[in-house]
């Protein structure tokens, strides 16, 4: 639907905001070698991206801070119906988005490494990295079967990124709810909105993706 195509979009801009935001600050690596030492064995997913400690998959900064943007922020002030448990589905019922998350940075950094975004003319530090998002577009390249433009070689589709966005969320429920819970609560900390506070007080036959074994 439209909807979820514009909330997937949301988090692929917001993902390639904050990469290119944390690749403009870092003075002593190029982009392009930042971007493949945190590809390597999703590091990116990881507290200390030099020490994969499994415990601590989808912490990262990267994560908790695209988590809070992208999809916290959203839900902030939900209905509270105890009959569903809707407090506790907030926090612990996003294995969805966290696999989102992944893979929305996964892309990002992806486009840094082979160069299809630049961030040369992006170094503008006075600009929020959310708002850069406004700044770029993925390049347009040649279809040569239609003749035209199009942008679709590089998009945040479904059938570039869904069987590895499944992978990841696969991923995340293997967590278990209790982690997924913490993985939440560290992540309302990046949020300055009324509400958050609260949240952030709580303590096939096809061969497996090596996405699904990050957790």
């Amino acid at each position: 639907t439209q909807r979820v195509s514009e909330w997937r979009s949301n988090f692929g801009s917001t993902a390639l905001a904050i990469v290119i935001d944390f690749c403009i600050s870092n003075k002593d690596t190029s982009a392009k070698e930042l971007a493949a030492l945190f590809l390597h064995r999703y590091a990116f997913l990881y507290p200390n991206p030099d020490e994969i400690n499994k415990k601590e998959t989808f912490r990262s900064t990267f994560v908790r801070e695209l988590l809070a943007t992208a999809h916290l922020s959203r839900i902030l002030g939900h209905a509270d119906v105890p009959a569903l448990n809707t407090d506790r589905l907030a926090q612990s019922g996003i294995a969805g988005a966290l696999g989102l998350c992944a893979v929305s940075l996964e892309r990002a950094f992806d486009l840094i490494k082979d160069s299809i975004v630049s961030i040369d003319h992006l170094e503008d530090t006075d600009i929020p990295a959310t708002s850069r998002k406004t700044r770029f577009k993925t390049p347009k390249t040649l279809n040569k079967v239609t003749g035209k433009e199009t942008s679709t070689e590089h998009a945040f589709s479904v059938v570039k990124w869904g069987s590895k966005t499944t992978a990841f969320i696969c991923a995340a429920q293997k967590k278990g709810p209790e982690a997924i819970q913490l993985t939440a609560s560290m992540a309302y900390k990046h949020l300055k909105k009324p509400g958050a506070k609260k949240h952030a007080s709580i303590d096939s036959d096809d061969e497996m993706d090596d996405r699904e074994d990050v957790w």
